[in-house]
């Protein structure tokens, strides 16, 4: 599913940089988290367009799973 993501201090709001990898796809996610949730994000999709919304929907769900787990507890 990919690795650890790697976390960055943006004025009062945090990044997170992370992959999702399944079945040769792979999306490259950059995630601006705010005190509240998802406030933005970037993504580089590579695999083939009729996975792409499956890899996508994958990466938000890792995002959520990340401010919850990461975010919110610091």
């Amino acid at each position: 599913m990919g690795g650890q993501p790697t976390f960055f201090v943006l004025d009062d709001k945090m990044v997170a940089v992370f992959s999702v990898i399944k079945d040769n796809c792979k999306v490259k996610m950059e995630c601006l988290f705010s005190k509240t949730g998802i406030e933005d994000y970037t993504l580089e999709y590579q695999g083939p367009n009729e996975r792409k919304a499956e890899l996508i929907e994958l990466a938000i769900l890792r995002a959520q799973n990340i401010f919850e787990h990461n975010i919110l507890t610091v």
